[in-house]
C-alpha cells in the first residue's frame, strides 16, 4: 500500500484584505489552487481558514497564500 508523506490540516490565514469582494476573490483562488480549499472566514473578517493537503509547515502555507494570492489581489481590490 502507498505511504503518503503529506500531512493534511487546517491552517488559519490572517487576512490583510478587508473588502468582501477581495476576501471572496481570495477564497475562490485558494479553492482553485490544487491541494487547498477555503473553508471559512471568521465573523470579523480577519482570518481565512484553509484546508491544505500538505500542512506540515503551516507558516509556509500562510506565506504562500499571502505572497502568491493575497498580495496580487490587494493590487486590484483592497
Amino acid at each position: 500500500s502507498p505511504r503518503l508523506t503529506v500531512r493534511p490540516g487546517i491552517v488559519a490565514v490572517p487576512l490583510r484584505l478587508r473588502s468582501a469582494a477581495g476576501i471572496t476573490l481570495l477564497a475562490d483562488m485558494v479553492t482553485l489552487t490544487p491541494g487547498t480549499t477555503a473553508l471559512h472566514v471568521s465573523e470579523d473578517r480577519q482570518t481565512l481558514y484553509v484546508h491544505a493537503m500538505d500542512a506540515a509547515d503551516p507558516e509556509a502555507v500562510r506565506r504562500s497564500i499571502a505572497d502568491r494570492l493575497e498580495a496580487p489581489t490587494m493590487r486590484v481590490l483592497p
